[in-house]
């Protein structure tokens, strides 16, 4: 018996079950970003009602997949910035190597280039998080107890 649309299927093993028609679908989403396309063009394409829908199956597509969908999507992303920074790189070489282009272009390039480098590095993760250390008073531990500082600042007060 077919279920009604909106109405989830039980769940196996934690995951509300998926029909073959909306599986499909989720393929498709996931074939079709992979291939560059826009959730907005995807949800036309694949029958979503917008943008967000499209955007919607997609994520549950990737957590209910996951790495391996995540590292498909990945490659392909990691190739399309990479055939816009070599176009980028080819476009710089020829402004900067030409006196009589418009310093203005130049700087448009180099700005993009900048941002793809920046998406680059964050799709791969190349930005390490920085470590901080705080420390407290001539590099003790930090007080956290706020009930104790008040108490003591009051003591100070009341002397």
């Amino acid at each position: 018996m077919a279920r009604k649309k909106g109405h989830p299927a039980p769940k196996h093993n934690g995951e509300v079950a998926l029909t073959e028609e909306e599986a499909g679908r989720y393929r498709q989403v996931l074939y079709l970003r992979r291939e560059g396309w826009t959730f907005e063009r995807i949800a036309v394409h694949v029958g979503y009602a917008n943008r967000s829908s499209a955007k919607d199956a997609y994520d549950a597509a990737l957590r209910r997949w996951g790495s391996e969908a995540v590292q498909d999507v990945r490659v392909a992303e990691g190739e399309r910035l990479e055939d816009l920074w070599d176009k980028l790189w080819t476009a710089l070489e020829e402004v900067a190597d030409d006196p009589d282009k418009d310093p203005n272009h130049l700087a448009t390039l180099a700005n993009s280039a900048i941002r793809v480098s920046g998406a680059r590095r964050q799709l791969f993760g190349m930005d390490a998080p920085r470590q901080v250390e705080v420390s407290g008073p001539e590099g003790g531990p930090l007080r956290t107890d706020v009930g104790e500082i008040l108490r003591e600042r009051l003591r100070k007060l009341e002397a």
